[in-house]
């Protein structure tokens, strides 16, 4: 445990957006925490070279859900659908960007959206994105691109939302005396200063010794920061008591440390599927 613990700063925020509700969810917390932290802010939308070369192919149809027939599709149109996809969440963006008094920088990238957004968020100290993009159809399924981001392991700050969700206490913070735990802890302290809300913590350990360990170096966090909190406890090595965990304590928002052993092979997929409210992975 870092017996000095620094503030966790937050200089560039980078907003991946496209033109779907999950969108606008993630460019209106990107607004409000470069305004919280006094960041630099980045609006990425990608043209994404996969579809353009895809309907490139004489074959290529695409059917609707506004229209009952397949129909061609090419090149040219689908352009023009992306400048003005483009062009909408740019004013978008503007909008929110002025009405908070924060200086935005909004840029069009064309490639691999994952490689994209991943390039861009190497310099950042915190990626935004949405569960899922604007062709995504099952409600709860997580978009490609956000999956690709989460198993690649993106530096910082990883928040991931849904169609209305906001950065909203209840915050919980999950901690596990890791490294990227007490990033969190800090982290999430600069978030319950806006809202002046007590931080739910929650303290999880597969064992009781581990969780006694644990909850010794826990304490004396909180003492250091000198945040109003309420702290709870949770023995378990299954996923989906964590998730029960987090309904139960009635949590708006979940800080996470990427290192937790209950997120690692899909577990952070599997959470992203299960809850409806913003998740932030921290590194």
């Amino acid at each position: 445990m870092n017996e000095h613990r620094e503030p966790v700063t937050i200089r560039r925020i980078v907003v991946a957006v496209d033109a779907s509700p999950h969108s606008r969810a993630a460019m209106e917390a990107a607004v409000r925490l470069a305004a919280r932290f006094n960041a630099e802010l980045v609006g990425l939308f990608v043209e994404d070279i996969n579809v353009l070369r895809i309907a490139g192919l004489p074959t290529a149809q695409e059917f609707g859900i506004h229209f009952a027939q397949r129909r061609h599709i090419n090149t040219v149109d689908l352009e023009r659908q992306l400048r003005v996809r483009g062009r909408q969440v740019q004013d978008s963006f503007r909008l929110l960007s002025e009405q908070a008094s924060i200086q935005g920088t909004f840029r069009v990238r064309r490639g691999s959206v994952g490689t994209e957004i991943q390039s861009a968020a190497a310099d950042a100290d915190v990626l935004i994105m949405g569960r899922a993009g604007w062709s995504q159809l099952r409600e709860r399924q997580v978009g490609s691109t956000t999956r690709a981001v989460c198993r690649a392991e993106a530096p910082g700050i990883t928040v991931v939302l849904h169609s209305g969700a906001q950065l909203a206490p209840p915050i919980l913070v999950v901690y596990d005396a890791s490294e990227a735990a007490e990033k969190a802890l800090v982290f999430a302290e600069g978030l319950v200063d806006e809202t002046r809300s007590p931080l739910e913590v929650l303290l999880v350990a597969d064992t009781e010794p581990l969780l006694q360990v644990r909850g010794n170096l826990l304490e004396r966090a909180l003492t250091e920061m000198k945040v109003m909190n309420h702290q709870h406890s949770l023995i378990t090595s299954a996923l989906q008591n964590l998730i029960r965990a987090i309904y139960a304590l009635r949590a708006q928002t979940v800080v996470l440390p990427a290192s937790l052993s209950l997120l690692q092979e899909g577990g952070v997929v599997s959470l992203l599927e299960q809850v409806d409210i913003p998740v932030l992975l921290v590194r």
